[in-house]
């Protein structure tokens, strides 16, 4: 028995149009792939793969146990890229929290605007920790010096007793 291994135009068609699909989901916003296989894009493969697979040869049993120990192996690296993640953001609460009532001394890394002032507030925009020091919005990478509370800023040498 010989197995029909090519495809019409029309089931050519269809196949490209699924695939302009399937890649459409898989792209970020600014367009560019993900190139990574998630665990439902895994699972997705493979349903679709046991679902067309040719019935005179189906799939060896080590194939089958190969592909499941892959899929384990990327649900616990997510599990475990996930648990990073969150304790990477828990790190930095910590250390803008650390720093509510001390002076700082920043410069915003979109304007380059120099900021100097003590940190009266700590807030959450899109899932990053923000310090508000005069009013002014800034990221925790964009601080350069922390002085403790009440410190004066440093003089430069030769400016000792100018206003």
């Amino acid at each position: 028995m010989e197995v029909n291994t090519t495809m019409s135009p029309t089931e050519t068609r269809e196949a490209e149009r699924r695939t302009q699909e399937v890649n459409a989901r898989l792209r970020r916003p600014d367009g560019s792939a993900r190139g990574e296989l998630g665990r439902n894009s895994f699972l997705r493969l493979l349903v679709t793969e046991l679902r067309h697979q040719d019935p005179t040869q189906p799939m060896q049993d080590r194939e089958f146990i190969s592909q499941m120990a892959q899929f384990s192996s990327l649900e616990q690296m997510t599990n475990m890229n996930e648990a990073i993640q969150n304790m990477q953001n828990s790190n930095k609460a910590t250390e803008a929290f650390a720093l509510l009532g001390r002076r700082v001394e920043a410069v915003i890394s979109s304007t380059g605007e120099a900021v100097d002032g003590v940190v009266s507030r700590i807030s959450y925009r899109n899932g990053n920790v923000r310090l508000i020091v005069n009013n002014r919005e800034l990221q925790l990478s964009d601080v350069n010096a922390v002085y403790p509370a009440g410190q004066p800023a440093e003089q430069p040498q030769g400016q000792a007793g100018r206003p």
